[in-house]
């Protein structure tokens, strides 16, 4: 596979995502909450998302910004019209995030992965992380684990073998940490801050308890919030 030439220093932050028209979204969260208010947090989780993305781009005007949509005819939806828009290709997450991973280092010298399951992420910490990732450029991986033993964040440069994917318990307590042990083959993991994703009734609860500072959050995250707040 030919990879991006050196001369390009640009980085990508890949979002994933579903298309709710298309696919279930929020699956454990609707079975406490119901579908129609799932499908609600959803849309905030996509606008604050969206907003961090934005605001990335900002701060770092090399960084380009791309939906990872799971559904190919998904890919011309309007809602997805913000930034460009990259396909999951095939298979099961691990082997999604390897085909997405190997696609933007064609074009770009590193790339980043979050989900919209943790909408509410001070701006801060993502471009830690970021900014960790382009200065670990050919040496290091970077992630950010999540409470319950995913992670949030992901950024590398080096090539992996689809192996160290697809080799993992993706949803569980070991997520991160078999990840981790995969990934180590090829380069060392930094950390950056453990923070938490919103799967479940108990997550939502503790998002609607996060204090909104506006010096630490946008606008739409704060909105997130509000609206988490009204349902307790």
């Amino acid at each position: 596979m030919k990879r991006n030439s050196s001369s390009n220093s640009s980085g990508a932050l890949a979002i994933f995502v579903k298309t709710p028209e298309l696919s279930p979204v929020k699956t454990r969260l609707a079975a406490s909450i119901g579908r129609e208010k799932a499908l609600q947090f959803y849309e905030y989780t996509l606008a604050a998302t969206a907003a961090l993305g934005r605001e990335l781009q900002r701060r770092i005007p090399d960084l380009q910004i791309y939906w990872a949509v799971a559904e190919p005819e998904g890919h011309k939806a309007k809602r997805w019209a913000s930034f460009p828009v990259v396909h999951q290709g095939s298979g099961e997450l691990g082997a999604r995030l390897g085909f997405v991973y190997e696609s933007l280092l064609m074009s770009h010298s590193y790339v980043c992965f979050v989900g919209a399951d943790s909408p509410h992420l001070e701006i801060e910490a993502l471009l830690e992380g970021v900014r960790l990732t382009k200065k670990h450029s050919e040496k290091k991986f970077v992630m950010g684990e999540t409470l319950d033993g995913g992670f949030y964040f992901f950024g590398g440069s080096l090539s992996v073998l689809s192996s160290a994917w697809q080799n993992v318990e993706y949803s569980t307590s070991k997520t991160a940490f078999q990840l981790i042990q995969n990934l180590t083959g090829f380069g060392e993991v930094d950390l950056i801050g453990e923070n938490f994703d919103i799967d479940t009734i108990d997550d939502l609860i503790r998002l609607a308890e996060i204090f909104p500072t506006s010096e630490a959050l946008l606008p739409e995250q704060l909105e997130l919030i509000q609206w988490s707040k009204s349902l307790f």
